[in-house]
């Protein structure tokens, strides 16, 4: 799925009161954090986009879908009212093979990595 459409559906599906979805974004947060992908420094700034791309990671899974980075330009980005902070942030998680990539950053078709399979499957998490 596109990664725009992602971060949309995301951003829509937080708002919503479900409990069991919130906890496992932010499990998956609490992880990406715990490795310095998505700082915890700038938390009040920008705690909100983290908690959008945690979400999209989250309904991913959950959808068994792909997450496809379909444009690489920051103007683009912008225009369609995104943080150019997301890119970033997918190559971080690309080299901390959170997402796995055919080349050594964050284009194309991505899928998520082991350790986010592997905590999202596990029983406890859901």
């Amino acid at each position: 799925m596109n990664l725009l459409a992602l971060l949309d559906k995301a951003k829509t599906k937080l708002r919503d009161d479900d409990p069991f979805f919130q906890e496992r974004v932010g499990l998956v947060l609490d992880i990406l954090r715990s490795k310095g992908t998505i700082p915890y420094k700038r938390c009040s700034l920008n705690g909100g986009l983290h908690r959008q791309v945690a979400a999209a990671l989250v309904m991913a899974h959950e959808s068994g879908v792909s997450i496809d980075v379909t444009t690489r330009r920051s103007q683009t980005l912008h225009e369609q009212g995104y943080s150019t902070k997301v890119l970033e942030y997918c190559d971080i998680m690309v080299k901390d093979k959170f997402l796995i990539s055919q080349t050594n950053k964050a284009e194309g078709r991505l899928w998520l990595g082991n350790v986010l399979n592997t905590y999202l499957d596990h029983p406890l998490a859901a």
